[in-house]
């Protein structure tokens, strides 16, 4: 995989408080949970496919709520070089949502580096975290990384370039030709066709863009894409 650069606020995340964001309406289960997450290893919270799964909804859960569909968030949308603790933490007080936004999708990043990194044979994979045990579909929860592609006005380029990036191997998780270690976890490959497809779609209106902003927003996902021939556009 290829290394996203730092969210310009990365700074500011050691300063998230969980309690007074009632915003993202989290339970303090849920709450516990990401604090927990903090202070240990990323392989330590992945350590069983139940609290895997359980992290990356939460995740995905305070990304929805907290991009929402305003759009870009007011500050930290336009942001483009990396802060200062002292000038992030202090977007933290300003923007507190976009902040959020950028950690979210951070820790989302960092979940499949370190699923894509386990073993071969582990009970903790690519498919069991983002796939359902029951009928090997994709999770429902994949969709604000959709929305967060389409945040319109200026866009927050950090996110989007996240979004895009995570959202492609997850769902190329899903895809037939993909020789992802999947634990004998079995995955329902229609799940993840529409998806891809809006990906893709995506991708291409990026592209017919002229600026050299949008070109770059997409660099790191078609790069993951080029193998994957369900992609192809």
């Amino acid at each position: 995989m290829s290394n996203l650069p730092p969210s310009p606020v990365t700074h500011a995340f050691s300063g998230i408080q969980w309690d007074p964001m009632q915003k993202l309406r989290l339970s303090n289960s849920e709450k516990r949970l990401l604090r927990s997450a903090e202070v240990n290893p990323i392989d330590y919270t992945l350590n069983n496919p139940q609290e895997s799964a359980a992290y990356v909804k939460i995740v995905l859960k305070v990304l929805a709520e907290a991009s929402g569909a305003s759009g870009p968030s007011s500050k930290v949308s336009h942001l483009k070089a990396l802060l200062s603790e002292d000038e992030a933490l202090g977007m933290l007080y300003s923007d507190p949502m976009g902040v959020v936004t950028h950690y979210a999708i951070t820790k989302l990043y960092d979940i499949i580096v370190c699923l894509k990194e386990k073993k071969r044979g582990s009970t903790v994979t690519m498919g069991s975290t983002f796939f359902n045990g029951n009928d090997g579909n994709l999770i429902d929860e994949w969709r604000p990384l959709l929305r967060v592609l389409h945040l319109g006005g200026s866009g927050d380029a950090f996110a989007q370039r996240g979004a895009a990036y995570c959202l492609a191997y997850i769902l190329m998780t899903g895809c037939p030709s993909q020789p992802f270690a999947l634990g004998g976890f079995k995955i329902n490959h229609s799940s993840v066709e529409e998806p891809l497809q809006a990906l893709v779609s995506w991708i291409t209106s990026q592209l017919q863009s002229s600026g050299s902003s949008s070109l770059s927003l997409v660099t790191p996902t078609l790069t993951a894409l080029v193998s994957c021939p369900e992609a192809r556009m």
